[in-house]
């Protein structure tokens, strides 16, 4: 458990969204985000969510109704600023609900608050919106 917040550290919080939700973990969902009016989340094609309760439940609703999902994520770049961490990235999803399989491409955004006493980073923004598969350019990272 980091004292201090550290670029490391908020990849490692960042990659543990991605696993609990892979894994359609509902209770290490709940516990990697804050509980505060300050939460928001933005799932692909939905109306935006504010508050801890609609957004935890979001989680919920999707991962019981998800029979598998995995994600490559593809130019991770990741900021820390104070308390306060950025990561962006892209997701490429394939996922199965019941038979039906899906693949996408997201664009993405997740804001982390670090919290001291707990040594933990707690996300408090997810925003993903529909996006073509990128392109690799010069100075990008993978």
């Amino acid at each position: 458990m980091p004292d201090h917040p550290t670029v490391e550290s908020l990849l490692q919080a960042n990659a543990r969204f991605y696993e609990a939700f892979e894994e359609l973990d509902v209770a290490a969902m709940h516990e990697l985000w804050e509980h505060s009016d300050r939460v928001y989340c933005c799932h692909p094609g939905w109306s935006p969510l504010r508050g801890a309760r609609p957004v935890l439940e979001s989680w919920k609703r999707i991962i019981e109704n998800t029979t598998a999902m995995s994600f490559t994520l593809d130019q991770v770049q990741a900021h820390v600023a104070g308390h306060i961490g950025v990561v962006t990235l892209y997701e490429n999803i394939a996922s199965r609900v019941g038979y039906e399989r899906h693949t996408s491409t997201t664009a993405v955004t997740n804001l982390f608050a670090f919290d001291p006493a707990a040594g933990a980073w707690k996300l408090f923004h997810h925003h993903a919106s529909h996006a073509a598969i990128p392109e690799q350019t010069e100075g990008m990272l993978n």
